[in-house]
């Protein structure tokens, strides 16, 4: 090989190594300038952002339009008072017992019982002057179911004829109610009757409630009978005796007829108004 030949080869392989230089530096700068870009544009993971809605502001109640109370309407009733609807026109005599008896019969009426006395006879062989007892209470069968009715003897103010001990009859109140409680009890009527008179007739006579008693305690006898409930007619009048008294206390106080009446109503839930003389249940 010739001296230009091998010049020629020299040269040319100096160039390839150059070539090669060249790209090996230019190799490296691409990928330096690779990474490089790949850090600026990373991508970012960035949650989603969350939509928070205002709060819920309940909407303003706007009231309806009503009409103007109006408190019920009751109707006024009579108070419970002391007053005695069987007061007599004569003048009181001394009462210290009130007597309960029972007829014994399934009928009867003033009347009747005053027939049948005038043929009686006193242990002297005197007539008697007629019916013994102050009152009778009907049972529907002669007289009218809870009816009151005085006799002679209380208009007049007489002794009775019906205890069988002097002191009884000179200063007990005799009453009678028709029916014979040996075998049935007093009606309904017949026991808010006997309430409210002998409630009445203790207060208006101050006379103790112990000397509220049955003919068997004056005298050996079954009257007035063994289905008469002497202890509930005790209690009732026992009841009435105290709320009367709350009653009188309050009398000046009642605000309006409402609260007076309210009173009243609670009073005979339990008891009986005094304002009935007639014995009429339905009122």
């Amino acid at each position: 090989m010739n001296r230009s030949m091998t010049h020629a080869l020299a040269t040319q392989e100096a160039r390839l190594a150059q070539v090669n230089s060249w790209r090996v530096v230019w190799g490296a700068w691409l990928i330096v300038c690779g990474l490089g870009c790949s850090g600026c544009y990373q991508s970012t993971v960035v949650p989603p952002t969350t939509s928070i809605a205002p709060p819920i502001r309940p909407a303003p109640v706007i009231p309806l339009p009503t009409e103007p109370y109006s408190p019920p309407i009751m109707q006024p009733i009579e108070p419970i008072t002391k007053t005695n609807p069987w007061k007599p026109d004569s003048e009181s005599r001394e009462w210290n017992y009130i007597v309960l008896h029972h007829t014994a019969a399934d009928s009867g009426s003033v009347d009747s019982i005053h027939e049948e006395h005038l043929k009686r006879k006193d242990k002297n062989g005197k007539n008697w002057l007629g019916i013994g007892y102050h009152f009778v209470i009907g049972n529907g069968n002669g007289m009218g179911d809870g009816e009151i009715e005085p006799t002679f003897r209380w208009r007049q103010q007489m002794q009775g004829a019906h205890a069988g001990v002097a002191d009884f009859n000179q200063h007990g109140i005799g009453i009678v109610l028709v029916g014979n409680f040996e075998k049935t009890p007093p009606t309904a009527a017949q026991l808010t009757s006997i309430k409210r008179l002998v409630g009445t007739l203790k207060r208006e006579y101050s006379i103790v409630e112990s000397k509220i008693m049955g003919h068997g305690d004056v005298k050996a006898t079954e009257c007035p009978g063994k289905l008469f409930p002497m202890s509930e007619v005790r209690e009732s009048i026992a009841f009435l005796d105290e709320h009367a008294a709350v009653d009188a206390a309050n009398a000046s106080s009642w605000k309006n007829p409402n609260e007076r009446r309210e009173f009243v109503l609670n009073t005979e839930r339990t008891s009986v108004s005094l304002n009935n003389p007639s014995g009429d249940s339905r009122k």
